[in-house]
C-alpha cells in the first residue's frame, strides 16, 4: 500500500491487440495499465511513434478529460516540461488522448540496479533531476491547478533528450483558483488523492490539498532520489504512514544522509499555509547551494552513463 495510487474504484481495463486499428492509429504494445485505464504505443499513418491513453466511457472514475484540459492550458503556456498533445476525443465506446512519447520513468531509472541498496541517485543527478521537476511543478501551478500525486512515476525522461524530464499524469489534478484568478476556498474536509508513501501530511488529515502539498510530496521524491527511501518506506497502513512523517520530522530520521539543505526546505515548505504561493526560486537556491558547495557540475546523468556501459559491455562480447 505504500507506493499505491488511492482511487474508488478500479475501472475496466482497454485490451488491443498488436496491429489492431484505433482510428488513425494502429497499435503496437501495451505500455502500462493502471487506474487510468491504459496506455499503449501507437504507430500513425506516416509510421511515428506516440502514445495512445484509453478510458472506457463506463469506467466509474474518468479522468482523461482532466488530463487533457491540463495539458491543453499547459501548451499555452509553451511550458517546457509537458508531453505533446496530438490528438483527444472519444471513439465507441472509449475516449481517448494521443501525445507525445516519454522514456523511461524515473522511478525505473532509480531502479535501475538489481541491487535495492542501490535505488538512488548520485547526488549530482539527483539535485538536477529535482530541479526539473520542481519547474515542472511550478508550471502547473502558474495555470491554476495542483498535480496531486506528484511521485517518481509521474515524471519520466524525453526520448529525443534523456537529459529532459516531463511530468506526466494529470488526472488527479484539481483546479486550485476560480473564474477571478483568486484561490478557491478550501473544503471542510477533502478525500485521500495521490499515493500514500509521498503524499503530504494534509492528506493523511482530510485538509484541503494545496500547492505546498505538491512540494511535499517533491520533497519526499527528492530525498527518495538522494538516499534510495523514505523512513516510512516498509510501513503498509496508511494512517501510520502519516505519523511516520511527523515522526521522522521530529528525531531527524527523514534528513539522514542527506544534504542539511533539506531539513531547511522541509522547515519552509512546513511553513506554508494553505493561500500562500510558495517561493519556488527559493526552494530552488536551496537545492543549487548543495550544488556549489559540494562543486557539482553535471557532466552526465546517472542513466547516460548506465546508456554508455552496457553499450561498451556488449561491444566487448562482439
Amino acid at each position: 500500500m505504500g507506493s499505491k495510487t488511492v482511487s474508488k474504484e478500479e475501472p475496466e481495463i482497454a485490451s488491443f491487440s498488436r496491429g489492431d486499428q484505433f482510428g488513425f492509429w494502429k497499435i503496437d504494445k501495451k505500455l502500462g495499465e493502471g487506474g487510468f485505464g491504459a496506455v499503449f504505443k501507437v504507430l500513425s499513418r506516416d509510421n511515428i511513434a506516440y502514445a495512445l491513453k484509453v478510458e472506457k466511457c463506463t469506467d466509474p472514475v474518468r479522468v482523461l478529460k482532466m488530463e487533457v484540459y491540463v495539458l491543453r492550458e499547459l501548451q499555452k503556456t509553451k511550458a517546457k516540461h509537458c508531453c505533446e498533445l496530438i490528438d483527444s476525443g472519444r471513439l465507441g465506446e472509449y475516449n481517448y488522448m494521443v501525445m507525445t512519447l516519454v522514456g523511461a520513468s524515473l522511478q525505473d531509472l532509480r531502479k535501475h540496479d538489481k541491487d535495492p541498496s542501490k535505488h538512488m541517485f548520485s547526488l549530482g543527478t539527483a539535485l538536477y533531476a529535482g530541479l526539473q521537476c520542481l519547474e515542472s511543478i511550478e508550471e502547473i501551478h502558474i495555470i491554476g491547478y495542483l498535480h496531486r500525486d506528484i511521485k517518481p512515476g509521474n515524471f519520466a525522461i524525453k526520448v529525443t533528450n534523456s537529459r529532459h524530464i516531463m511530468i506526466l499524469d494529470f488526472g488527479m489534478a484539481r483546479k486550485y483558483l476560480d473564474a477571478h484568478g483568486e484561490v478557491r476556498r478550501p473544503r471542510w474536509a477533502a478525500g485521500f488523492r495521490g499515493t500514500v508513501r509521498y503524499a503530504a501530511l494534509s492528506c493523511h488529515v482530510s485538509r484541503e490539498y494545496c500547492r505546498k502539498d505538491d512540494l511535499e510530496s517533491w520533497l519526499y521524491m527528492l530525498i527518495e532520489f538522494t538516499v534510495g527511501a523514505v523512513p516510512w518506506k516498509a510501513i503498509q497502513d496508511k494512517d501510520e504512514i502519516g505519523r511516520n512523517k511527523e515522526k521522522a520530522r521530529e528525531d531527524g530520521s527523514l534528513y539522514l544522509g542527506c544534504p542539511p539543505q533539506y531539513k531547511a526546505i522541509t522547515k519552509y515548505i512546513d511553513s506554508l499555509r494553505y493561500y500562500d504561493e510558495p517561493d519556488y526560486d527559493f526552494v530552488a537556491s536551496q537545492v543549487k547551494h548543495i550544488m556549489e558547495s559540494n562543486k557539482l557540475g553535471l557532466a552526465v546523468f546517472d542513466w547516460e552513463q548506465w546508456t554508455t556501459n552496457e553499450n561498451d559491455s556488449r561491444k566487448g562480447a562482439e
